[in-house]
């Protein structure tokens, strides 16, 4: 859908000014590499060349070692980012001090983009599950480009509706389903995600203790280990140096 006379600011100072006394400065310099990584992405497929310089003119690389917080939940958001490379987890904090994991997101995603739109606070913190890269895009620029490229509008709804169908989907997990049942079901999913093959099945191989995959079910760490207890007596998984490997086809 090819946006043909419009015309794209100057995303430099506007950027930058928004940004006065941090010392952030946007790509000023973009690559095809760049433009080509943009276009491969769902979300951004249908924008027209111009738009994609656009995007890219106004990135900022970002760099994350694993385990570290690049979003706190409560912060204001100015900023969302995209994925280069890597895998973040998406999780709150309830005022019991409890985490509940909402969701993983690997290359391609988008995650903060929320904050850009409702002018409210994080409503989630967004944690490096391994080295990642994003890149950094400001409200201003994801913004102007809305305003330019409708196409960028519907695809960016698509994504937020996806996202509100899972949520709808987990909390029916959670009044229907027992912890083995719900434990199963985010284990072939996982599998699916970030599984690799295994002699016998998949291994998933996101670094998550039992703790975790505790968040990621709402329930315990005790219950969760009971649960892998029983799923091993079933047949259906076995850990592996500390990985847990579905033994059946996801």
């Amino acid at each position: 859908m090819a946006q043909m006379g419009l015309q794209w600011p100057n995303v430099g100072p506007l950027v930058q000014s928004a940004h006065t006394g941090d010392g952030l400065r946007m790509q000023n310099d973009v690559t095809e590499p760049q433009i080509a990584f943009l276009r491969s992405l769902s979300v951004f497929r249908d924008l027209s060349d111009e738009a994609l310089r656009y995007l890219a003119a106004g990135s900022r690389q970002r760099a994350f070692q694993a385990g570290e917080i690049i979003c706190y939940q409560g912060d204001p958001g100015s900023t969302c980012h995209i994925i280069v490379q890597g895998r973040v987890r998406i999780f709150v904090v309830g005022e019991d001090g409890q985490e509940l994991s909402v969701r993983f997101l690997g290359r391609g995603d988008i995650f903060g983009e929320m904050a850009l739109f409702d002018d409210l606070p994080r409503s989630a913190n967004v944690q490096a599950l391994e080295n990642t890269r994003t890149l950094e895009l400001h409200r201003d620029v994801l913004l102007g480009c809305l305003r330019q490229s409708p196409a960028l509008a519907l695809s960016l709804l698509r994504a937020l509706s996806e996202r509100l169908r899972h949520a709808t989907e987990g909390a029916g997990d959670l009044a229907s389903l027992t912890v083995v049942e719900r434990l199963l079901r985010r284990l072939r999913q996982l599998a699916e995600w970030a599984g690799t093959p295994a002699t016998d099945g998949v291994r998933i191989t996101l670094p998550l203790n039992q703790q975790e995959l505790a968040t990621l079910i709402g329930t315990s760490r005790e219950s969760v280990n009971r649960a892998l207890v029983q799923l091993r007596r079933q047949g259906k998984v076995r850990l592996e140096n500390g990985w847990i490997v579905l033994l059946e086809t996801p």
